[in-house]
């Protein structure tokens, strides 16, 4: 059995399948880890989730396009221009695709492999276990009663910086932050959140660049500015920019080694 780690896939389904097939990737034994942002940008996000559905050896983490897919299908926001969303928000299955969703945590730890899967990043000043319970208390918000008020209340860049006395909304907006939109911030937190490229906004320097307590070795999207490529041993970058032309990569745990294939079409 092995374990393979996929970054964003965004709806380029014949790329994902494309690559599962180059890592000759066998359904039925073999574990499949996904960066989150499943779908949104790319031109078959029903497909993607069609397939990963009914996967027994699924895990996935939750990423801004996913999130924001769940608002817009639930009516808590609107689709953006460069949304790719209707084949999904006309299909049939649905409430099946947000149900699936829905139960997708935004940090999933593997403590025997020291390991952390995460869409966007892990706040420095965090211990693991505290940054894993902040993350189950927005899990915990999309699973209960009163999940379409976070998903109407979760845009926004403030606060910047958590701290315990947040509360309702503004507390879970932080936490989704740092886990599905976190580029750059300061040692203790604070977040820049409109910079995406390679060159840090004053005062800021990437999240993976501030030493951490412990020694948990992370596994992220999100960032395809990076090509793949993070300045630190601690992290590994999985956002190839596939959706922008470029690659979709992906990372087999047992052995490290990589697989990529070319976007199709698309730039």
């Amino acid at each position: 059995m092995s374990t393979y780690v996929l970054g964003d896939i965004q709806g380029c389904y014949d790329e994902f399948r494309l690559l599962l097939e180059a890592a000759e990737f066998q359904p039925s034994k073999d574990q499949l880890w996904l960066a989150g942002d499943l779908v949104n940008r790319g031109p078959n996000n029903k497909e993607v989730l069609d397939y990963l559905l009914p996967l027994p050896r699924v895990t996935a983490v939750l990423g801004n396009h996913d999130l924001h897919f769940m608002a817009v299908a639930s009516g808590q926001a609107k689709a953006h221009r460069s949304d790719t969303l209707d084949d999904l928000l006309t299909s049939p299955r649905l409430a099946d695709y947000l149900a699936w969703l829905r139960q997708l945590p935004l940090v999933h730890h593997d403590p025997g492999r020291n390991l952390v899967l995460v869409h966007a990043g892990l706040p420095p000043q965090l211990p693991l276990a505290h940054a894993l319970a902040l993350a189950e208390e927005v899990h915990a918000a999309l699973r209960g009663p009163s999940s379409n008020d976070f998903l109407a209340a979760m845009y926004g860049n403030e606060p910047d910086c958590f701290h315990e006395d947040l509360s309702g909304q503004a507390r879970l907006r932080v936490i989704t932050n740092y886990f599905t939109r976190l580029r750059y911030c300061t040692a203790d937190g604070r977040m820049e959140m409109t910079h995406k490229g390679k060159q840090a906004p004053p005062g800021y320097t990437p999240w993976f660049s501030h030493p951490r307590q412990d020694d948990v070795h992370v596994l992220f999207g999100h960032w395809a500015a990076l090509e793949g490529k993070a300045a630190s041993p601690q992290v590994t970058a999985l956002d190839t920019g596939c959706v922008w032309g470029r690659e979709l990569t992906g990372l087999r745990l047992e052995d490290g080694k990589r697989f990529a294939v070319a976007a199709l079409n698309r730039g």
